[in-house]
């Protein structure tokens, strides 16, 4: 670990909370390391190494890149964070590296964090990289599949690139995980806001063999007229 990542660790040990910390313990089923910051403390410390870092693209990736790495919830949220002070540098080309770091995820809430923070901004610049993401939902990592469609959850609220949100629902509607479930609801429910009648219409295709938590997540938002619903 390099001597920046370590300043990083002291900074945020020294604001160890031990009762958020088993707050977020309960709250998440999985088991997690996190070190309790609130998200404000998170982002003044992002913002800090922000400053100390800015004009250093290739350091910030770094510095992220370790902070990922260690699998703490804390740290890879605050590494996003300083990360995405750098949006408008972020492009395609960064999209391979936001690959690897998938592989470090643990639950949704880093998940999340990575997706919209990061990974989004790669496609919005590159939308070739869909096909990344198409496999994504096809693969056995629960957190690859919820990544897919999560990934792309900016870009639906746009109401952008609808034809590639249907291809990653495609993949990803008979889904048992609830999980992932709840992400592709998601995807759905921000591309519903600009396309009511087509995510309808789209829920409705599915609705004979899509579980009943996806369907309510994405119709959410939907007119009443058009929710589409079912038993679980």
């Amino acid at each position: 670990m390099n001597e920046l990542a370590r300043r990083v660790i002291t900074d945020v040990e020294a604001l160890h909370d031990s009762k958020r910390e088993a707050a977020h313990r309960r709250y998440f089923r999985e088991e997690i390391e996190t070190y309790g910051l609130a998200m404000p403390d998170i982002k003044d410390i992002a913002n800090k190494y922000y400053k100390e870092l800015k004009g250093d693209l290739p350091r910030a990736f770094d510095l992220t890149e370790e902070l990922v790495q260690t699998n703490n919830l804390t740290l890879s949220d605050l590494g996003v964070h300083m990360l995405r002070r750098f949006k408008r540098h972020i492009k395609g080309e960064h999209f391979p590296r936001f690959d690897g770091w998938v592989d470090y995820l643990t639950n949704w809430a880093n998940t999340d964090n990575l997706c919209c923070g990061l990974i989004a901004l790669a496609v919005m610049d590159d939308p070739n990289h869909v096909e990344s993401l198409v496999e994504w939902a096809g693969l056995e990592s629960r957190w690859r599949r919820r990544a897919a469609s999560v990934s792309l959850v900016p870009i639906a609220r746009k109401g952008d690139m609808l034809d590639s949100v249907f291809r990653v629902a495609d993949r990803l509607m008979i889904d048992g995980d609830d999980m992932v479930q709840k992400g592709t609801g998601w995807m759905l429910k921000e591309a519903s806001k600009v396309h009511p009648q087509e995510i309808h219409e789209y829920l409705v295709k599915w609705k004979p063999v899509t579980p009943a938590l996806t369907l309510r997540y994405a119709s959410e938002k939907l007119p009443k007229k058009l929710k589409v619903y079912k038993s679980r």
